[in-house]
């Protein structure tokens, strides 16, 4: 009885719980079902569907190149929904009706414009292909068209109205609304220069460049260059999908905008410029697109003033002005990267034979060596002094053997010294497993030993590299006579202590803080070992060898987070703050920025 009255007045609170959560279970399932059968439904929908949405823009010719136009100024994007069998025909007439309503806009009526329709690439839109076969091909969610216009050039004889901005102001606010070209298969931009050419170079990967606009001066923007631009020569270059190779080509334009000049008479006759080019490359990627600009051999470099632009991996350009400093650090990076890549040894370097590096390559490094002499006396004075000797004079004056115990590892020097001293007393095993690594058929001896050093020597630093240095030989030519004493050359360009403290010029009056700052950096130069001495010189002068330039010593007030060295690579100027509470944080600053090799050119 007991057990019946607990039962009437207990609630049915347990079952009920259970039938909810097979319910909520149930609907569960119902709901997820549902959801994918409307899924399936719904592409079913996609690809019955007539009609797709598609973006189309306004791109047009400023004289330079193709800019998009903003919205303000009648151009924008916008975003329409169009018939799947629509071609090129119908979105030309759209584009047009958007932005030429009434047949015309604030740049002119749509008669005076040669129209065009253009892909998301910029390429030209076939006049077969629809929206349809597009969107299946590319597989695009939102394909982009844009309607390209170019102002028609007028007949001879009749007058053409030339809209001319009051002031340089007028100018440079215009660029400023012109936002930059970003897609990689619009690289060939016209700028046209009295003194200037601008060079794009760019290796398999890189996906977009931003495009140089034209002003007065040479500043560097938030995303793009400013370059003069007031001549007939222009630069073209053609790029190719299949291939790490960039060819540029330089050219004179004639037959543009041509005028009858048979009534005037000049004066005088005007002064040539020396032909300037600005080159464009990536950090990060200057070791490739060196090798490609310097391909083409028709360019006469040593005849032009080059300027370089380095572009950061997120688009923009540093804001370094070269003058003669971001060159040198970009050549510091290529025959950095050209050792790592291209080369074997220890402390000297050979270059050896690669699969991918055929005759152009190999030249193409020669002109690098022959330009960055003749433009700022850089060496590559890692590389073996008989390699640029053979390739240079014809013949090799200084010592094979001693070239050739630098090439060797730490190790093997000490073995291969140890035996030219006194052979008895070395370890013959390991000397003979060192002649094995370097395919050596004799049995050393003593009477023997300094003749195969001699021939593994020969071997290794003139027969196994005869091909680079027959590439090298015709273009290398004209450094004989500069080059005539080169071991003089690898001294002098050497980095050392002694000639690192004796390059720093310190401000003739200082206080005390300033004396001890630099007691500070004359210890730590003398406490750096060779990597560093060459981190040091690239720091202040984008040279990692010592080409003979001062470098001015100047004091700031930084201190807490904003405390740094600072350096100007063209100036070769070296600013250090004078809050420094002793050595050791002064060392270990020093050592952090030169050890994080992340330097950025940010001074104009």
């Amino acid at each position: 009885m007991g057990f019946c009255r607990r039962q009437e007045s207990e609630p049915p609170c347990r079952k009920s719980k259970l039938f909810e959560r097979l319910k909520s279970k149930l609907s569960k399932r119902q709901k997820n079902d549902n959801s994918q059968t409307e899924t399936q439904t719904t592409r079913k929908n996609n690809s019955q569907r007539t009609v797709r949405k598609v973006e189309i823009g306004w791109m047009h010719y400023d004289g330079q190149g193709f800019v998009q136009m903003r919205a303000k100024k009648g151009g924008g994007t916008r975003k329409l929904s169009v018939p799947k069998d629509w071609k090129r025909e119908e979105l030309m007439e759209e584009a047009i009706r958007l932005f030429f309503p009434n047949g015309k806009n604030s740049y002119g009526s749509v008669s005076e414009f040669e129209l065009d329709v253009t892909n998301y690439q910029e390429v030209s839109l076939d006049n077969e292909t629809t929206v349809g076969e597009m969107y299946n091909t590319s597989k695009l969610t939102m394909m982009r068209f844009y309607l390209t216009t170019k102002k028609v050039e007028r007949e001879e004889g009749t007058e053409s109205e030339v809209e001319m901005p009051d002031t340089m102001e007028d100018v440079h606010s215009n660029n400023q609304d012109q936002s930059p070209t970003t897609s990689s298969s619009r690289m060939n931009d016209f700028i046209q220069a009295s003194d200037t050419d601008v060079i794009f170079v760019e290796s398999v990967g890189n996906d977009a460049v931003s495009p140089l606009q034209s002003t007065e001066d040479l500043n560097v923007a938030d995303d793009y260059l400013n370059v003069p631009f007031q001549s007939s020569s222009m630069t073209l270059l053609d790029y190719s999908d299949t291939s790490d190779v960039v060819t540029v080509f330089t050219d004179d334009i004639t037959g543009i905008d041509e005028q009858n000049l048979d009534d005037t008479l000049p004066l005088s006759p005007e002064p040539i410029v020396p032909h300037k080019k600005i080159l464009v490359v990536h950090r990060g990627q200057i070791f490739s697109e060196l090798i490609a600009h310097f391909c083409d051999e028709t360019l006469a470099h040593t005849r032009n003033e080059v300027e370089v632009k380095l572009l950061l991996p997120n688009g923009q350009y540093e804001m370094g002005h070269d003058v003669g400093g971001v060159f040198r650090d970009c050549l510091s990076e290529f025959w950095q990267e050209f050792y790592d890549q291209c080369t074997l040894g220890n402390n000297f370097k050979v270059p050896f034979l690669r699969h991918d590096f055929g005759k152009e390559k190999w030249e193409s490094v020669a002109r690098i060596i022959l330009f960055g002499w003749k433009k700022e006396k850089y060496l590559p004075i890692k590389l073996a002094p008989a390699i640029l000797q053979q390739a240079i004079q014809g013949s090799v004056k200084s010592d094979l053997i001693d070239n050739f115990l630098k090439y060797v590892s730490e190790n093997e020097r000490a073995v291969l010294e140890s035996c030219r001293t006194d052979f008895c007393s070395a370890d013959q095993e390991e000397l003979l497993e060192i002649l094995d690594n370097y395919s050596c058929r004799r049995i050393p001896t003593e009477e023997n030993f300094k003749q195969i050093l001699q021939e593994l020597a020969h071997k290794t630093l003139i027969q196994e590299p005869a091909y680079v240095l027959e590439q090298w030989a015709g273009i290398l030519g004209p450094l004989s006579k500069d080059l005539e004493e080169m071991e003089d050359v690898y001294c002098a360009l050497q980095p050392t202590v002694r000639k690192i403290v004796r390059s720093l010029k310190f401000p003739e009056t200082m206080n005390i803080h300033q004396k001890d700052i630099s007691k500070h950096l004359t210890a730590y130069l003398r406490e750096c070992d060779a990597k560093r001495q060459s981190l040091f010189l690239r720091f202040c002068t984008g040279s990692d060898l010592f080409i003979g330039k001062t470098i001015t010593v100047d004091f700031t007030d930084l201190k807490g987070f904003e405390r740094r060295p600072v350096a100007h690579t063209c100036g070769c100027f070296l600013r250090l703050s004078v809050h420094y509470d002793n050595y050791p944080d002064f060392r270990s600053e020093m050592n952090k920025i030169l050890e994080s090799n992340v330097w950025v050119m940010d001074i104009v």
